[in-house]
């Protein structure tokens, strides 16, 4: 081994670095001798960086991390580093140390830079005071040669698979993010992605960036790629490559997307002037965007969020789902949404796709906490009431009642039913999107209710939906069973008639 050649005598680390494995087992992935300066062999700068490399065996394992500096700011300083994959445990990780620290000296001896990967580790050295800067030096690609079935839906959910797996990487303490997403049937999709940790968060965040935005020209319709450099790599492949057992953020929350919502949407539209560019900064926050809208909008219904800065590669997004609809089925139609828009409005810098179960809406313009008073349809039931007068009337009350109730309620929506004699029933829906103030929640939706004269006047059914707001009535129901206590009450005719409304309108409250 080279570095036994080193004449000192001091570093009982280097002694035993030496008698674990003199390897890995396996070839580095890729290396680099990365200095055009030599060291003398038994000279201060090979001392120095015999202790560092028997300081980083030791300083890794712990933690996947380790970094140090050895000797003085001279020439003969020299600083490293050694990461281990987040999921590799303490002995692989020493292990792969070890035999990188054997292996670069090899490779690259009596230089003065070098870097090693490998699957479970990347060790790194230079004279130079790289600590804490992104090396954008440094970089290669691996590259799986089978074919995607289908490139132009995987591209897509690689991408935004990948984008959320780096928001949730420069977040972590071990910046590390690992996770698996159904693609439908029995394939997944696997994907990986971390920083070493001497990178700020927003420094991890760009790399991991500015990797993601490399895919398309190293491995678009693969079915496995890496992009993988000094300070970041990121990862995708359809089989499994990481281990399981670390109780990790992204593990926890392991993608489970169906292809879709296995419907056609109601309506779309495609809202910008502008185009943006199908590999740039406006198309990878998109992705971004998607990706975090994925996440955030199930547990409650509604997710609103804002990727890139105020600038034209802004991208501002919402999605909501229907205020009856599980978090199942608000995610399923959420990820079926982000499918669909980016086929039918492709390259666009604004849509808003519509769903029975779900909205979602971007655009380059900052339109959260605003009354969305462009995009607007109507939806009519071609059947006549048999009293359209008294029909309307009743419509119309039940529909204001039920906006009242909404734009009071924390989730913004209510739902409810009115006795219309016999056996036949009206039932209604009012829903806003949360961004939107109390106030504003209740002009959009009066503003709705105003429009059923135009629209659906005598019909047994109508809708107006817009982006931030709908309304819908049918004489048939539509919409999930709301489980209440039911209450007596002494009341007149007309609050009588109300009593199913305000029962499932109040739940929205509790």
């Amino acid at each position: 081994m080279y570095f036994s050649k080193f004449s000192f005598s001091l570093f009982l680390s280097l002694f035993l670095l030496l008698q674990v494995g003199v390897g890995v087992g396996v070839d580095p992935l890729s290396h680099s001798c990365t200095s055009s300066e030599n060291f003398t062999p038994n000279g201060t700068y090979a001392t120095n960086l015999s202790k560092l490399l028997g300081n980083l065996y030791f300083k890794t394992a712990a933690t996947g991390f380790g970094v140090d500096m050895v000797g003085q700011y001279t020439q003969d300083q020299v600083n490293g580093l050694a990461l281990c994959r987040g999921d590799v445990n303490a002995t692989e990780c020493q292990t792969c140390v070890a035999g990188a620290s054997s292996e670069i000296g090899k490779l690259c001896p009596c230089n003065k830079g070098a870097i090693i990967w490998y699957d479970n580790c990347l060790l790194k050295y230079s004279d130079m005071d790289f600590i804490g800067k992104i090396d954008n030096q440094n970089k290669f690609y691996l590259v799986n040669v089978n074919n995607a079935s289908d490139p132009t839906t995987f591209n897509q959910r690689t991408k935004r698979f990948l984008s959320y797996l780096s928001s949730e990487a420069y977040a972590a303490p071990k910046m590390y993010a690992a996770g698996e997403l159904e693609l439908g049937r029995s394939d997944n999709l696997y994907g990986l992605a971390q920083c070493t940790r001497d990178l700020s968060s927003s420094d991890c965040q760009k790399c991991l960036d500015d990797a993601m935005s490399e895919i398309p020209s190293c491995c678009e319709g693969k079915q496995g790629g890496r992009v993988v450099g000094g300070s970041c790599n990121i990862r995708y492949e359809i089989y499994p490559f990481f281990g399981f057992s670390l109780s990790l953020l992204s593990l926890s929350l392991l993608l489970q997307v169906g292809v879709g919502v296995g419907v056609d949407p109601l309506a779309y539209s495609c809202t910008s002037s502008e185009n943006f560019t199908p590999n740039g900064t406006y198309a990878s926050n998109l992705s971004k965007l998607l990706g975090n809208l994925y996440f955030k909008t199930p547990p409650t219904g509604f997710g609103v969020d804002m990727v890139g800065q105020y600038s034209q590669n802004q991208v501002n997004g919402l999605a909501l789902c229907r205020g009856d609809v599980n978090a199942t089925e608000c995610q399923t139609c959420v990820a079926g949404a982000s499918s669909e828009i980016g086929k039918l409005c492709p390259c666009n810098k604004g849509a808003i796709i519509w769903y029975d179960n779900c909205l979602l809406k971007y655009s380059d313009m900052d339109f959260i906490g605003k009354i969305d008073n462009q995009n607007k349809f109507y939806l009519v039931n071609v059947n006549n009431a048999s009293d359209p007068t008294t029909f309307n009337q009743r419509t119309i009350r039940l529909l204001s009642y039920l906006s009242s109730e909404a734009y009071a309620a924390p989730q913004m929506y209510a739902a409810g039913e009115l006795e219309l004699g016999g056996s036949e029933k009206l039932y209604g829906l009012v829903q806003c999107t949360r961004d939107l103030s109390s106030s504003d929640c209740q002009k959009c939706l009066d503003d709705a209710v105003s429009e059923i004269p135009s629209c659906c006047e005598g019909k047994q059914g109508g809708r107006v939906v817009g982006g931030s707001c709908n309304i819908r009535y049918e004489i048939y129901p539509f919409f999930g069973d709301i489980h209440l206590v039911s209450k007596r009450q002494e009341c007149s005719a007309n609050q009588n008639e109300l009593i199913g409304a305000k029962k499932r309108a109040v739940q929205q409250q509790d």
